[in-house]
């Protein structure tokens, strides 16, 4: 396995740092390489999680991360990024489905009626 790193940015919380990695698999059975693949991601992403890391900075999560948001951000930001998406794209138009926000987007197209 090749492993590289690369910083590109740098903040007063802490630094970008992304991460390469690369494998020979030429001897593993075709349908076990994604399989081991994410499990290596997975596993590097807890371990960035277990020091204080997070998943994105300014690229966003998309559809492959989004599992990990609740890793990263906490409930009541949660809460406020879903209301945010389902109040500027209620149809969840842009991005759709790169986010955990999809959810949110559905209920604001389906808002109960006022009393009378």
């Amino acid at each position: 396995m090749f492993v590289s790193f690369r910083i590109t940015q740098l903040y007063e919380t802490g630094a970008a740092v992304y991460v390469y990695f690369s494998m020979i698999y030429d001897k593993i059975p075709m349908d076990k390489v994604v399989d081991m693949y994410e499990d290596i991601e997975h596993k590097s992403r807890e371990a960035c999680f277990q020091y204080g890391g997070s998943i994105s900075h300014h690229h966003g999560v998309g559809k492959l991360r989004k599992r990990f948001m609740e890793n990263t951000v906490t409930p009541l930001n949660r809460d406020l990024l879903k209301g945010i998406k389902g109040a500027v794209d209620p149809k969840n138009i842009f991005a759709a489905n790169n986010t955990i926000y999809e959810a949110a987007s559905r209920a604001a197209t389906s808002r109960p009626t006022a009393r009378t």
